[in-house]
């Protein structure tokens, strides 16, 4: 399966990344470490509740206005590999 290229799911932010991350480099460095390792912990644990608690902590982080705050991603499984999805595009 190929897979197009993604852009940044920070809001705003239109850097085309690598399928598979969340974040530009730009972005993913500008949260705490603690934080980006909760992210990762999480998902590889596939703790849904808790990724999506820390996903909206980063999103809150990379956009604090409350108007432009963006939702949580649902979280699918395509076989066993977890698969996210933010406003409608596939990371």
């Amino acid at each position: 399966m190929i897979r197009r290229p993604v852009t940044c799911a920070a809001p705003g932010c239109r850097c085309v990344i690598e399928p598979g991350n969340w974040l530009c480099p730009g972005h993913w460095f500008s949260l705490p470490e603690r934080l980006r390792k909760a992210l990762g912990a999480t998902w590889r644990a596939r703790h849904v509740a808790a990724f999506q608690e820390n996903w909206t902590e980063a999103l809150v982080i990379l956009d604090p206005s409350p108007s432009r705050r963006t939702t949580p991603p649902t979280i699918a499984f395509e076989g066993e590999r977890p698969v996210a999805y933010a406003t409608g595009r596939m990371l």
